[in-house]
């Protein structure tokens, strides 16, 4: 079971930092209804439809294609980074979260049609990226299989709501997959989004829900001494109220969780980047969240974090269990002292190293420790970081589940593209092109 050590994150052991456990217990959590969070819903939504159509999927394609954006592509990745070793599903591809005509072209120099399904995924069904990036997909299988057979290359996830996505679905007469809930991209890894590409690849999903309904019974109380989420995002509050510490880095000491410092990323700057309160105050909230790698980023980011700014908390997380057990074998008397040592043995020990280095020079850090890189543990981290921000979100007042300052952005990049409705806008942009 996940469990979250934070000594490393209070006084006395962190000497610059002056809050204790006691203080925990005094910031209150206001008007905050578990209920009332929608993401909450998918982790007791019936999955079976989602492992039907996974089945169906391994049967019939050998590669399966996420075209998806921001939330609608990371949760899965980090899914197929962390798990995919584990599973014997078809091989999963990706594609969507760049505009970049380089990377697009490489993408299907070696790419074999015949058996590649496209899961073409928006929750708005008007994301630019998406529609852009299924354009030139139609046009390689319309020149390959024909108009009529687009159909039996593509699938659509978007929401039930009319949008273009949903236009083009009709003119082809794709398939359209929905089910993604009322819930914001960022939290749609534990929807039919993150799902589908868990089962896919030959996962267990039941497994991966089982970890998050975990979680969220640990998080019924909002007493500190019994919701370790609550605890996280009290002491990052602290950190930024009390500290100064705007920066949040995350340093998983595992290659398979690398992917899920790039979701966790996405989850805390756009909930918690916010300018106004619930109130309507200017507050220019925000935390900034930084995604690193232990051991490998101990040789490019701790000389910083150790003695560059103090305005950063560490978050390592770490498995108690590695599945491989391989261990060095050696008869050099220089290096006599690694005889017999397995890897597992080594990389804890250098995160702890690190702990305490950082510890030593006054740096606030925790650690998570999960059982192991499983489909349980991943469900587990997950919703303890969806719960977290939540809760951080109550604590700053502001609204954790909008995102006003991307919206303003598409709405520029309507105009430029000259999308007839952003007339008023393009003119107001000229101002602002040189070129």
């Amino acid at each position: 079971m996940l469990r979250y050590d934070y000594s490393n994150m209070l006084s006395p052991q962190i000497k610059n930092n002056i809050f204790k456990k006691e203080d925990l217990f005094k910031l209150k959590i206001q008007n905050f209804n578990k209920d009332d969070l929608t993401f909450r819903n998918l982790i007791y939504s019936d999955v079976t439809w989602i492992k039907n159509l996974g089945k169906e999927i391994r049967e019939k394609y050998e590669n399966y294609v996420v075209v998806g954006i921001g939330g609608s592509d990371l949760g899965s990745r980090t899914i197929v980074n962390a798990l995919k070793s584990n599973n014997k599903g078809i091989n999963v591809l990706f594609i969507g979260a760049n505009t970049d005509p380089d990377e697009l072209k490489d993408f299907f120099e070696n790419l074999s049609l015949e058996k590649t399904l496209f899961n073409i995924i928006s929750k708005s069904g008007e994301t630019i990226e998406i529609i852009a990036n299924f354009l030139y997909i139609e046009g390689v299988l319309e020149n390959k299989f024909g108009k009529e057979n687009i159909k039996n290359h593509i699938t659509i996830t978007t929401s039930e709501k009319k949008s273009t996505l949903r236009d083009i679905a009709s003119e082809y007469e794709i398939s359209v997959i929905e089910g993604v809930g009322d819930v914001g991209d960022r939290f749609s890894v534990l929807s039919v989004i993150g799902l589908l590409t868990a089962d896919v690849i030959g996962v267990n999903i039941d497994n991966i829900i089982k970890g998050a309904i975990e979680i969220d019974e640990k998080t019924n109380s909002l007493n500190p001494e019994y919701n370790e989420a609550l605890v996280f995002a009290e002491l990052q509050y602290l950190s930024f109220e009390k500290l100064q510490k705007n920066i949040s880095v995350l340093m998983p000491y595992s290659k398979r969780l690398e992917r899920f410092g790039f979701w966790y990323r996405q989850l805390w700057a756009e909930s918690l980047g916010k300018k106004m309160s619930i109130t309507g105050k200017e507050i220019f909230a925000g935390i900034t969240p930084i995604a690193s790698l232990g051991s490998t980023d101990q040789h490019s980011q701790i000389q910083l974090y150790n003695e560059g700014p103090n305005d950063k908390t560490i978050t390592f997380i770490i498995p108690e269990h590695f599945d491989s057990k391989i261990k060095i074998e050696t008869e050099l008397p220089n290096v006599s002292y690694l005889n017999k040592v397995s890897f597992e043995s080594i990389i804890k020990k250098e995160r702890l190293a690190t702990s305490i280095s950082l510890t030593e020079n006054n740096r606030a850090n925790g650690t998570i420790f999960i059982d192991s890189i499983d489909e349980k543990s991943l469900g587990e981290l997950f919703f303890f970081f969806e719960m977290a921000v939540s809760y951080l979100g109550n604590l700053f007042n502001i609204d954790t589940f909008n995102q006003p300052g991307v919206e303003k952005g598409k709405e520029y990049m309507y105009a430029l593209l000259s999308k007839p409705e952003f007339e008023k806008q393009k003119k107001y942009l000229n101002k602002y092109i040189h070129e």
